[in-house]
């Protein structure tokens, strides 16, 4: 039974309508969005996704969208008292909150499939790495080496428990900061650079050029609409050239929907 079929008894058609009937699962969590027209329903909404999936213990709705330095909504509490939580995906195990970092698990099949492109012996940036979903997933099943920058310190703390837990400290070094700061510190070149952090990754783009090898390949995040994506391309390019480097696009997926038409794409592209 789906989230508007439980409340079909509670809800009127006009209401039901308007149901958001999507929502996140984040181990005993789950993540809801209550439109404004249907304010005065959210605890019987709430309510109707417990009765739904019985282990969940807590109930966030998401009041307002991704907007602050380190990409954390504001949430409102409707049942429940904590918002820490382990969440599992490929494996994997994450201790995260919420409301004080950035997590998705809607990613979680893209992660899988920059999985499936590391070879054996890479060195790795993971820039932006939040909890660890990225290096962690790579690091439990290749064996590589992978420098993992988090500016935020809260999810930085995450990231170390969760490195941790699943027993890869040996292949992961963990630095808090910025990346335009930290990476030129580190020095290294990499064999992949995975910078999943769309909204503004435009203004690391010499940066992944710059601490890639040729060679290399860099999994570029962006927002955007199908139509745009020959000009994020030609930006690409054109930074490329300032650096007297020439890169080859491998391709462009589609990893998430932010709006109508505009969507998270991954272009993967290789330094030559």
């Amino acid at each position: 039974m789906n989230l508007k079929e439980k409340l079909k008894d509670r809800l009127t058609e006009k209401e039901l309508s308007y149901l958001i009937r999507s929502f996140e699962i984040l181990g005993d969590i789950a993540v809801i969005q209550v439109p404004k027209l249907l304010e005065n329903k959210k605890m019987i909404i709430a309510r109707a996704v417990k009765e739904q999936h019985k282990h969940i213990k807590t109930v966030l709705r998401k009041i307002e969208k991704v907007d602050t330095e380190f990409r954390v909504p504001r949430y409102e509490l409707l049942i429940g008292t904590g918002t820490e939580t382990i969440y599992k995906e490929n494996d994997c195990r994450y201790t995260l909150d919420p409301t004080l970092v950035y997590f998705s698990e809607k990613l979680g099949t893209e992660r899988a499939r920059i999985l499936e492109q590391v070879r054996e012996g890479e060195t790795i940036h993971a820039w932006f790495a939040g909890v660890g979903p990225y290096p962690i997933l790579i690091a439990k099943n290749k064996s590589v080496k992978i420098i993992a920058i988090e500016k935020n310190p809260k999810a930085c703390k995450y990231l170390e428990k969760n490195v941790l837990l699943n027993k890869v400290q040996d292949k992961i070094k963990i630095y808090e900061g910025d990346v335009r700061e930290i990476a030129p510190k580190i020095g290294v070149l990499a064999d992949r650079t995975i910078m999943p952090l769309p909204k503004t990754s435009e203004l690391f783009l010499d940066l992944a050029l710059t601490y890639t090898k040729t060679g290399g390949i860099v999994h570029y995040y962006c927002f955007g609409t199908e139509d745009e994506l020959e000009i994020i391309k030609a930006k690409i390019k054109e930074e490329s050239k300032k650096q007297k480097k020439e890169v080859d696009f491998l391709g462009a997926y589609k990893c998430g929907v932010l709006g109508p038409k505009i969507y998270r794409f991954c272009i993967d592209f290789q330094i030559n």
